[in-house]
Protein backbone atom coordinates (compact mmCIF):
# COMPACT_ATOMS: atom_id res chain seq x y z
CA UNK A 1 0.00 0.00 0.00
CA UNK A 2 1.39 3.36 -1.12
CA UNK A 3 2.53 5.46 1.82
CA UNK A 4 0.65 9.11 2.07
CA UNK A 5 1.74 11.90 3.49
CA UNK A 6 0.09 15.11 4.34
CA UNK A 7 0.79 18.39 2.64
CA UNK A 8 -0.12 21.85 3.67
CA UNK A 9 -0.09 25.36 1.26
CA UNK A 10 3.06 27.27 1.92
CA UNK A 11 -0.01 29.90 3.56
CA UNK A 12 -1.38 27.67 6.15
CA UNK A 13 0.57 28.73 9.18
CA UNK A 14 -0.65 32.71 7.96
CA UNK A 15 -4.34 32.40 7.58
CA UNK A 16 -4.95 30.32 10.47
CA UNK A 17 -2.94 33.08 12.61
CA UNK A 18 -4.99 35.89 10.98
CA UNK A 19 -8.44 33.78 11.09
CA UNK A 20 -7.45 33.34 15.17
CA UNK A 21 -6.76 36.90 15.41
CA UNK A 22 -9.94 38.17 13.42
CA UNK A 23 -11.71 36.16 16.11
CA UNK A 24 -9.84 37.40 19.30
CA UNK A 25 -8.48 34.27 20.36
CA UNK A 26 -5.42 33.13 22.30
CA UNK A 27 -3.33 30.13 20.92
CA UNK A 28 -4.30 28.60 24.53
CA UNK A 29 -7.97 29.46 24.47
CA UNK A 30 -8.24 28.00 20.93
CA UNK A 31 -6.54 24.86 21.97
CA UNK A 32 -8.93 24.32 24.59
CA UNK A 33 -11.79 24.35 22.07
CA UNK A 34 -10.32 22.19 19.95
CA UNK A 35 -8.58 19.63 22.68
CA UNK A 36 -4.84 20.90 20.89
CA UNK A 37 -2.23 22.01 22.67
CA UNK A 38 -1.50 26.03 22.64
CA UNK A 39 2.39 24.87 21.71
CA UNK A 40 1.25 22.42 18.88
CA UNK A 41 -0.74 25.59 17.40
CA UNK A 42 1.80 27.81 17.41
CA UNK A 43 4.21 25.32 15.47
CA UNK A 44 1.22 25.34 13.09
CA UNK A 45 1.52 29.39 12.95
CA UNK A 46 4.83 29.22 12.70
CA UNK A 47 5.14 26.38 9.91
CA UNK A 48 7.74 24.18 12.17
CA UNK A 49 4.98 21.52 11.87
CA UNK A 50 1.98 20.01 9.36
CA UNK A 51 -1.70 20.08 10.02
CA UNK A 52 -3.20 16.59 10.42
CA UNK A 53 -6.20 16.54 8.09
CA UNK A 54 -8.52 16.19 11.46
CA UNK A 55 -7.57 19.30 13.42
CA UNK A 56 -7.58 21.29 10.26
CA UNK A 57 -11.53 20.25 10.38
CA UNK A 58 -11.66 21.20 13.87
CA UNK A 59 -10.05 24.47 13.07
CA UNK A 60 -12.26 25.43 10.83
CA UNK A 61 -15.10 24.81 12.59
CA UNK A 62 -13.77 26.63 15.47
CA UNK A 63 -13.18 29.47 13.27
CA UNK A 64 -16.27 29.46 11.33
CA UNK A 65 -13.48 29.52 8.42
CA UNK A 66 -16.22 27.71 6.12
CA UNK A 67 -13.57 25.26 4.88
CA UNK A 68 -10.91 27.78 4.05
CA UNK A 69 -8.17 26.11 6.44
CA UNK A 70 -9.54 22.75 5.01
CA UNK A 71 -8.82 23.92 1.34
CA UNK A 72 -5.00 24.56 2.23
CA UNK A 73 -4.56 20.39 3.14
CA UNK A 74 -4.50 17.36 1.30
CA UNK A 75 -2.85 13.60 1.27
CA UNK A 76 -0.92 12.52 -1.35
CA UNK A 77 1.18 9.42 -1.94
CA UNK A 78 4.68 9.84 -0.97
CA UNK A 79 5.33 7.84 -4.07
CA UNK A 80 4.44 10.48 -6.37
CA UNK A 81 6.30 13.09 -7.54
CA UNK A 82 6.01 15.78 -4.39
CA UNK A 83 7.53 18.78 -5.48
CA UNK A 84 6.93 22.03 -3.52
CA UNK A 85 5.23 23.81 -6.65
CA UNK A 86 3.25 20.99 -8.03
CA UNK A 87 1.29 20.02 -4.82
CA UNK A 88 0.90 24.00 -3.69
CA UNK A 89 -1.12 23.96 -7.14
CA UNK A 90 -2.61 20.46 -6.18
CA UNK A 91 -3.44 21.73 -2.85
CA UNK A 92 -5.37 24.45 -3.55
CA UNK A 93 -7.21 22.73 -6.89
CA UNK A 94 -8.98 20.48 -4.61
CA UNK A 95 -12.03 21.67 -2.89
CA UNK A 96 -12.61 20.52 0.29
CA UNK A 97 -15.94 19.30 1.04
CA UNK A 98 -15.03 18.59 5.02
CA UNK A 99 -16.94 21.44 6.05
CA UNK A 100 -20.81 21.49 7.71
CA UNK A 101 -21.85 25.07 6.61
CA UNK A 102 -23.11 28.10 8.52
CA UNK A 103 -26.02 27.83 6.44
CA UNK A 104 -28.46 25.97 4.03
CA UNK A 105 -27.20 28.77 0.88
CA UNK A 106 -23.47 27.88 1.93
CA UNK A 107 -24.47 24.47 2.57
CA UNK A 108 -25.67 24.68 -1.62
CA UNK A 109 -22.73 26.92 -2.73
CA UNK A 110 -20.08 23.98 -1.16
CA UNK A 111 -22.07 20.96 -1.78
CA UNK A 112 -22.21 22.16 -5.94
CA UNK A 113 -18.21 23.15 -5.98
CA UNK A 114 -17.69 19.53 -5.15
CA UNK A 115 -19.86 17.91 -7.56
CA UNK A 116 -18.27 20.37 -10.14
CA UNK A 117 -14.67 19.18 -8.68
CA UNK A 118 -15.44 15.67 -9.05
CA UNK A 119 -16.23 16.22 -13.04
CA UNK A 120 -13.34 18.53 -13.56
CA UNK A 121 -10.63 17.10 -11.37
CA UNK A 122 -11.56 13.79 -10.79
CA UNK A 123 -8.37 12.36 -10.67
CA UNK A 124 -6.93 14.63 -8.48
CA UNK A 125 -10.18 14.46 -5.91
CA UNK A 126 -9.96 10.37 -6.06
CA UNK A 127 -6.20 10.75 -3.91
CA UNK A 128 -7.91 13.19 -1.10
CA UNK A 129 -7.31 11.80 2.25
CA UNK A 130 -9.71 9.74 4.59
CA UNK A 131 -9.71 10.35 8.48
CA UNK A 132 -12.81 8.89 10.63
CA UNK A 133 -12.31 11.79 12.77
CA UNK A 134 -13.18 14.58 10.29
CA UNK A 135 -16.94 13.35 10.20
CA UNK A 136 -16.99 14.10 14.04
CA UNK A 137 -17.55 18.08 13.84
CA UNK A 138 -20.35 17.19 10.74
CA UNK A 139 -22.27 14.98 13.49
CA UNK A 140 -21.70 17.36 16.08
CA UNK A 141 -22.92 20.64 14.27
CA UNK A 142 -26.01 18.13 13.22
CA UNK A 143 -27.12 17.29 16.64
CA UNK A 144 -27.07 20.46 18.19
CA UNK A 145 -29.08 22.52 14.71
CA UNK A 146 -32.57 23.15 15.10
CA UNK A 147 -33.45 22.32 11.81
CA UNK A 148 -35.28 24.96 11.11
CA UNK A 149 -34.00 26.81 7.94
CA UNK A 150 -36.73 27.54 5.26
CA UNK A 151 -34.42 27.54 2.18
CA UNK A 152 -36.10 29.54 -1.30
CA UNK A 153 -35.06 30.19 -4.35
CA UNK A 154 -34.76 33.65 -6.48
CA UNK A 155 -33.57 32.44 -9.55
CA UNK A 156 -36.00 32.21 -12.86
CA UNK A 157 -37.00 28.97 -13.41
CA UNK A 158 -39.87 27.95 -11.36
CA UNK A 159 -39.32 24.54 -9.54
CA UNK A 160 -42.38 22.58 -8.14
CA UNK A 161 -43.29 19.19 -6.94
CA UNK A 162 -42.63 17.38 -10.57
CA UNK A 163 -38.99 18.59 -10.45
CA UNK A 164 -38.61 17.19 -6.79
CA UNK A 165 -40.34 13.65 -7.89
CA UNK A 166 -37.65 13.34 -10.57
CA UNK A 167 -35.01 14.11 -8.54
CA UNK A 168 -36.11 10.92 -6.23
CA UNK A 169 -37.16 8.81 -8.92
CA UNK A 170 -33.86 9.11 -10.45
CA UNK A 171 -32.02 8.65 -7.55
CA UNK A 172 -34.30 4.87 -6.90
CA UNK A 173 -33.41 4.28 -10.18
CA UNK A 174 -29.28 4.08 -9.85
CA UNK A 175 -29.93 2.79 -5.95
CA UNK A 176 -31.15 -0.11 -7.71
CA UNK A 177 -28.35 -0.21 -10.08
CA UNK A 178 -26.45 0.05 -7.22
CA UNK A 179 -27.61 -2.92 -5.20
CA UNK A 180 -27.16 -4.96 -8.71
CA UNK A 181 -23.84 -3.72 -10.42
CA UNK A 182 -22.15 -2.20 -7.33
CA UNK A 183 -20.97 1.93 -6.86
CA UNK A 184 -18.68 1.98 -9.86
CA UNK A 185 -21.24 1.55 -12.53
CA UNK A 186 -23.62 4.11 -11.42
CA UNK A 187 -21.02 7.00 -9.72
CA UNK A 188 -19.72 8.95 -12.44
CA UNK A 189 -23.69 9.23 -13.88
CA UNK A 190 -24.88 10.29 -10.83
CA UNK A 191 -22.36 12.86 -10.29
CA UNK A 192 -23.17 14.45 -13.87
CA UNK A 193 -26.71 14.21 -13.22
CA UNK A 194 -26.18 16.16 -9.59
CA UNK A 195 -23.51 18.76 -12.13
CA UNK A 196 -25.80 19.41 -14.57
CA UNK A 197 -29.59 18.66 -14.04
CA UNK A 198 -29.58 18.93 -9.94
CA UNK A 199 -27.64 22.60 -9.81
CA UNK A 200 -29.99 24.13 -12.22
CA UNK A 201 -32.81 22.77 -10.16
CA UNK A 202 -31.29 24.19 -6.79
CA UNK A 203 -30.49 27.09 -8.66
CA UNK A 204 -34.14 27.73 -9.37
CA UNK A 205 -37.26 29.80 -8.15
CA UNK A 206 -39.11 27.70 -5.05
CA UNK A 207 -40.72 28.76 -1.68
CA UNK A 208 -39.47 27.72 1.44
CA UNK A 209 -42.18 24.53 1.17
CA UNK A 210 -41.08 23.60 -2.14
CA UNK A 211 -37.13 24.51 -1.10
CA UNK A 212 -37.23 21.79 1.96
CA UNK A 213 -38.30 19.14 -0.29
CA UNK A 214 -36.08 19.77 -3.05
CA UNK A 215 -33.46 19.88 -0.89
CA UNK A 216 -34.10 16.35 1.05
CA UNK A 217 -34.35 15.16 -2.49
CA UNK A 218 -30.69 16.14 -3.45
CA UNK A 219 -29.43 15.03 0.10
CA UNK A 220 -30.71 11.55 -0.65
CA UNK A 221 -28.96 12.03 -3.98
CA UNK A 222 -25.54 13.17 -2.80
CA UNK A 223 -25.65 10.40 -0.26
CA UNK A 224 -25.83 7.88 -2.62
CA UNK A 225 -22.98 9.06 -4.59
CA UNK A 226 -21.41 9.04 -1.65
CA UNK A 227 -22.20 5.39 -1.15
CA UNK A 228 -21.22 4.75 -4.43
CA UNK A 229 -17.63 6.30 -4.14
CA UNK A 230 -17.25 4.36 -0.78
CA UNK A 231 -18.11 1.31 -2.60
CA UNK A 232 -15.69 2.01 -5.51
CA UNK A 233 -13.05 2.08 -2.79
CA UNK A 234 -13.10 6.48 -3.05
CA UNK A 235 -13.11 6.75 0.55
CA UNK A 236 -12.30 10.17 1.13
CA UNK A 237 -14.53 11.47 -2.07
CA UNK A 238 -17.00 9.30 -0.12
CA UNK A 239 -16.64 11.08 3.27
CA UNK A 240 -17.27 14.49 1.80
CA UNK A 241 -20.44 13.36 -0.54
CA UNK A 242 -21.52 12.06 2.54
CA UNK A 243 -20.84 15.46 5.01
CA UNK A 244 -22.81 17.77 1.80
CA UNK A 245 -25.38 15.07 1.87
CA UNK A 246 -25.80 16.07 5.89
CA UNK A 247 -25.84 19.34 5.14
CA UNK A 248 -28.40 19.38 2.69
CA UNK A 249 -30.88 17.20 4.88
CA UNK A 250 -30.00 19.27 8.56
CA UNK A 251 -31.49 22.31 5.04
CA UNK A 252 -34.26 20.04 4.20
CA UNK A 253 -34.94 19.48 8.19
CA UNK A 254 -34.78 16.24 7.23
CA UNK A 255 -34.66 14.05 10.41
CA UNK A 256 -34.83 10.35 8.94
CA UNK A 257 -32.37 11.15 6.24
CA UNK A 258 -29.89 12.53 8.73
CA UNK A 259 -30.16 9.84 10.35
CA UNK A 260 -29.40 7.41 7.75
CA UNK A 261 -26.83 9.65 6.13
CA UNK A 262 -24.52 9.72 9.98
CA UNK A 263 -25.57 5.42 9.81
CA UNK A 264 -23.59 5.50 6.37
CA UNK A 265 -20.51 7.75 8.13
CA UNK A 266 -20.53 4.93 10.78
CA UNK A 267 -20.80 2.21 8.49
CA UNK A 268 -18.05 3.39 6.86
CA UNK A 269 -15.90 4.44 9.81
CA UNK A 270 -16.45 0.35 10.84
CA UNK A 271 -15.10 -0.61 7.41
CA UNK A 272 -11.68 1.03 7.71
CA UNK A 273 -11.42 0.17 10.93
CA UNK A 274 -11.93 3.37 13.09
CA UNK A 275 -13.62 1.86 15.66
CA UNK A 276 -14.26 4.63 18.38
CA UNK A 277 -15.57 6.89 15.74
CA UNK A 278 -17.78 4.26 13.88
CA UNK A 279 -19.42 3.62 17.24
CA UNK A 280 -19.63 7.39 18.42
CA UNK A 281 -21.42 8.07 14.68
CA UNK A 282 -23.34 5.22 15.41
CA UNK A 283 -24.91 7.14 18.54
CA UNK A 284 -25.28 9.70 16.87
CA UNK A 285 -27.52 7.86 14.15
CA UNK A 286 -29.64 6.27 17.19
CA UNK A 287 -30.24 10.06 18.54
CA UNK A 288 -31.26 11.25 15.50
CA UNK A 289 -33.55 7.96 14.52
CA UNK A 290 -35.01 8.38 17.59
CA UNK A 291 -35.91 12.36 17.29
CA UNK A 292 -37.39 10.85 14.01
CA UNK A 293 -39.45 8.31 15.14
CA UNK A 294 -38.06 5.86 12.46
CA UNK A 295 -37.51 2.81 14.75
CA UNK A 296 -35.61 0.44 11.81
CA UNK A 297 -32.71 3.07 11.61
CA UNK A 298 -32.74 3.22 15.01
CA UNK A 299 -32.17 -1.04 14.99
CA UNK A 300 -29.70 -0.18 12.11
CA UNK A 301 -27.90 2.20 14.43
CA UNK A 302 -27.81 -0.28 17.49
CA UNK A 303 -26.66 -2.90 14.80
CA UNK A 304 -23.51 -0.60 13.62
CA UNK A 305 -22.80 0.19 16.83
CA UNK A 306 -22.03 -3.04 17.88
CA UNK A 307 -19.89 -3.17 14.45
CA UNK A 308 -17.83 -0.44 15.88
CA UNK A 309 -17.30 -2.17 19.15
CA UNK A 310 -16.69 -5.29 17.59
CA UNK A 311 -13.89 -4.11 14.72
CA UNK A 312 -12.58 -2.51 18.96
CA UNK A 313 -12.53 -6.18 20.36
CA UNK A 314 -14.94 -5.24 22.69
CA UNK A 315 -17.45 -8.29 22.81
CA UNK A 316 -19.21 -7.39 26.27
CA UNK A 317 -20.45 -3.65 24.71
CA UNK A 318 -21.05 -5.44 21.03
CA UNK A 319 -23.42 -8.19 22.27
CA UNK A 320 -25.12 -5.32 24.04
CA UNK A 321 -25.26 -3.09 21.59
CA UNK A 322 -26.84 -6.60 19.49
CA UNK A 323 -29.46 -7.30 22.16
CA UNK A 324 -30.15 -3.86 21.89
CA UNK A 325 -30.81 -3.74 17.92
CA UNK A 326 -32.82 -7.11 17.79
CA UNK A 327 -34.92 -5.53 20.46
CA UNK A 328 -35.80 -2.82 18.50
CA UNK A 329 -36.17 -4.31 15.30
CA UNK A 330 -38.76 -6.86 16.95
CA UNK A 331 -40.75 -4.25 17.94
CA UNK A 332 -40.54 -1.96 15.06
CA UNK A 333 -43.76 -0.62 12.79
CA UNK A 334 -42.19 -0.05 9.57
CA UNK A 335 -45.55 0.57 7.70
CA UNK A 336 -44.30 4.34 7.89
CA UNK A 337 -40.72 4.48 6.95
CA UNK A 338 -38.69 6.08 4.15
CA UNK A 339 -38.72 3.62 0.85
CA UNK A 340 -34.98 3.81 1.06
CA UNK A 341 -34.57 2.12 4.74
CA UNK A 342 -36.75 -1.05 2.69
CA UNK A 343 -33.08 -2.98 2.34
CA UNK A 344 -33.12 -3.31 6.51
CA UNK A 345 -34.72 -6.43 6.84
CA UNK A 346 -34.35 -9.43 8.84
CA UNK A 347 -31.45 -10.78 6.28
CA UNK A 348 -29.56 -7.74 6.82
CA UNK A 349 -29.76 -7.62 10.52
CA UNK A 350 -28.35 -11.25 9.87
CA UNK A 351 -25.08 -10.07 7.95
CA UNK A 352 -24.23 -7.56 10.35
CA UNK A 353 -24.60 -9.51 13.43
CA UNK A 354 -22.06 -12.12 11.06
CA UNK A 355 -19.85 -9.55 10.53
CA UNK A 356 -19.71 -8.80 14.24
CA UNK A 357 -18.50 -12.05 15.44
CA UNK A 358 -16.24 -12.45 12.36
CA UNK A 359 -14.76 -9.21 13.75
CA UNK A 360 -14.31 -10.71 17.17
CA UNK A 361 -12.98 -14.13 15.82
CA UNK A 362 -16.53 -16.06 16.61
CA UNK A 363 -16.72 -18.14 13.54
CA UNK A 364 -19.13 -20.31 15.39
CA UNK A 365 -21.41 -17.76 16.22
CA UNK A 366 -21.21 -16.27 12.78
CA UNK A 367 -22.21 -19.12 10.90
CA UNK A 368 -25.45 -19.07 11.96
CA UNK A 369 -25.86 -15.46 11.04
CA UNK A 370 -23.62 -15.58 7.67
CA UNK A 371 -26.57 -18.60 6.27
CA UNK A 372 -29.52 -16.86 7.54
CA UNK A 373 -28.59 -13.65 5.70
CA UNK A 374 -28.81 -15.52 2.22
CA UNK A 375 -32.27 -15.56 3.20
CA UNK A 376 -32.42 -12.40 0.50
CA UNK A 377 -33.60 -11.77 -2.63
CA UNK A 378 -30.51 -12.17 -4.51
CA UNK A 379 -31.01 -10.38 -7.92
CA UNK A 380 -32.36 -7.43 -6.34
CA UNK A 381 -29.26 -7.46 -3.89
CA UNK A 382 -26.58 -8.92 -5.64
CA UNK A 383 -23.83 -7.16 -4.62
CA UNK A 384 -25.16 -7.99 -0.85
CA UNK A 385 -25.22 -11.66 -1.40
CA UNK A 386 -22.12 -11.89 -2.98
CA UNK A 387 -20.57 -9.85 0.64
CA UNK A 388 -22.99 -12.41 2.72
CA UNK A 389 -21.35 -15.68 0.94
CA UNK A 390 -17.55 -14.54 1.84
CA UNK A 391 -18.92 -13.56 5.41
CA UNK A 392 -19.98 -17.20 5.00
CA UNK A 393 -16.72 -18.74 4.04
CA UNK A 394 -14.81 -16.79 6.66
CA UNK A 395 -16.73 -17.88 9.31
CA UNK A 396 -16.12 -21.68 7.88
CA UNK A 397 -12.59 -20.43 7.78
CA UNK A 398 -12.10 -19.30 11.04
CA UNK A 399 -14.15 -22.70 12.13
CA UNK A 400 -10.68 -24.57 10.83
CA UNK A 401 -13.05 -25.83 8.27
CA UNK A 402 -10.47 -24.48 4.86
CA UNK A 403 -12.37 -26.86 2.28
CA UNK A 404 -16.14 -25.53 3.27
CA UNK A 405 -14.89 -21.40 2.90
CA UNK A 406 -12.87 -22.54 -0.33
CA UNK A 407 -16.06 -23.94 -1.94
CA UNK A 408 -18.56 -21.11 -1.27
CA UNK A 409 -15.36 -18.64 -1.92
CA UNK A 410 -15.97 -20.04 -5.48
CA UNK A 411 -19.84 -19.18 -5.16
CA UNK A 412 -18.49 -15.82 -4.23
CA UNK A 413 -16.02 -15.26 -6.69
CA UNK A 414 -19.00 -15.97 -9.83
CA UNK A 415 -21.11 -13.67 -7.56
CA UNK A 416 -18.32 -11.04 -7.97
CA UNK A 417 -17.91 -11.36 -11.86
CA UNK A 418 -20.61 -8.62 -12.50
CA UNK A 419 -19.82 -6.51 -10.24
CA UNK A 420 -17.94 -3.17 -9.77
CA UNK A 421 -16.99 -2.96 -6.29
CA UNK A 422 -14.14 -2.68 -4.67
CA UNK A 423 -15.53 -3.67 -1.42
CA UNK A 424 -16.31 -7.35 -3.17
CA UNK A 425 -12.98 -7.15 -4.49
CA UNK A 426 -11.52 -6.03 -0.67
CA UNK A 427 -13.59 -8.96 1.15
CA UNK A 428 -12.33 -11.66 -1.89
CA UNK A 429 -8.59 -10.46 -0.44
CA UNK A 430 -9.21 -11.00 2.66
CA UNK A 431 -10.84 -14.68 2.36
CA UNK A 432 -7.67 -15.08 0.24
CA UNK A 433 -5.54 -14.23 2.62
CA UNK A 434 -6.97 -16.43 5.42
CA UNK A 435 -7.10 -19.54 2.94
CA UNK A 436 -3.51 -19.14 2.20
CA UNK A 437 -1.84 -20.78 4.78
CA UNK A 438 -4.34 -24.20 3.34
CA UNK A 439 -3.36 -23.85 -0.50
CA UNK A 440 -2.19 -27.58 -0.91
CA UNK A 441 -5.41 -28.37 -0.32
CA UNK A 442 -7.65 -29.07 -3.88
CA UNK A 443 -10.38 -26.77 -3.32
CA UNK A 444 -8.22 -24.00 -2.14
CA UNK A 445 -6.11 -24.10 -4.96
CA UNK A 446 -9.60 -24.06 -7.38
CA UNK A 447 -10.82 -21.17 -5.34
CA UNK A 448 -7.32 -19.49 -5.79
CA UNK A 449 -7.22 -20.01 -9.22
CA UNK A 450 -10.90 -18.75 -9.46
CA UNK A 451 -10.46 -15.42 -7.23
CA UNK A 452 -7.52 -14.65 -9.49
CA UNK A 453 -8.55 -13.03 -12.27
CA UNK A 454 -11.38 -11.17 -10.19
CA UNK A 455 -8.53 -9.71 -7.53
CA UNK A 456 -6.23 -8.84 -10.49
CA UNK A 457 -8.27 -6.53 -12.10
CA UNK A 458 -8.74 -3.64 -8.67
Amino acid sequence: MPRRIVVAHPDFGRKLKELREQHGLSLRRLGGMIHCSHGHLWDLESGIKRPSLSVTVLLDQALEAGGQLSAMVSEVSADTDARPVALEHAVVAAPSGLEFAPDWRHGIDVAVDLWRGDMERRNLLRQVGFSATAFLPAAMRWLMSSLDERPAGNGERLIGAADVETVRRMTSTYRTLDNQFGGGHIRDSLVRFLNADVTELINGRYDATTGRQLLSAVAETTQLVGWASYDAGMHGLAQRYLIQALRLAAGAGDRALGAEILAAMSHQAAFLRASGEAVDLAKAASRAAAEAGIAAIEAESAVLEAQGHAVGGDEKACAAALNRAEAIFDKADRTSEPQWIGYFDESYLAAKFGHCFTALGRGDIATRFATRSLDMDGRQYARGRQFNLVLLAVAHAQNGEPEEAARIGVDAVEAAEGLYSSRARDYLTDLADRLSKHVGLSAVQDFAERARPVLASA
